[in-house]
């Protein structure tokens, strides 16, 4: 079975340096930060596994219904920068995975061109659309 494009999309990802993965949507939050270098990725039918030294991660992708691509203010961190991020929801609306881009500006707050490049050729896989609806996998 070839991957699905969430699973595709998510290994693609993790290649790229200077991304922060969030788990949990709310009480909890769990934050992994990607080392390409030293990230095992593996791919068995719907499920990712990411394993790095200190964590790993297991990824059912099939549960993704839509995949978001957003460019917005960064209202978290109260800054008048935008945020790039990656994000993969269920079929309630739950965010299940977030991936952020880290540092998109440069030391004099100028727009990292090759980042934003980064993330343009991402959101090219998935059809250059904001959002991204997925099927349910078949049985």
């Amino acid at each position: 079975m070839a991957p699905n494009l969430a699973a595709t999309l998510l290994c693609e990802l993790v290649r790229l340096p200077e991304v922060c993965l969030v788990v949990g949507p709310d009480a909890a939050v769990c934050e992994a930060f990607v080392e390409p270098a030293a990230l095992a990725v593996r791919l068995e039918g719907t499920w990712v596994t990411l394993e790095s030294t200190p964590w790993h991660l297991h990824f059912d992708t099939a549960q993704v219904r839509r995949i978001a691509f957003e460019v917005k203010p960064d209202t978290a961190h109260h800054s008048e920068r935008l945020s790039y991020s990656v994000r993969f929801f269920d079929a309630d609306g739950q965010a299940l995975l977030r991936a952020f881009f880290l540092n998109m500006y440069d030391d004099r707050g100028a727009l990292r061109p090759e980042r934003v490049q980064q993330f343009e050729a991402l959101r090219a896989r998935a059809g250059q659309r904001d959002e991204v609806w997925c099927s349910p996998d078949p049985l």
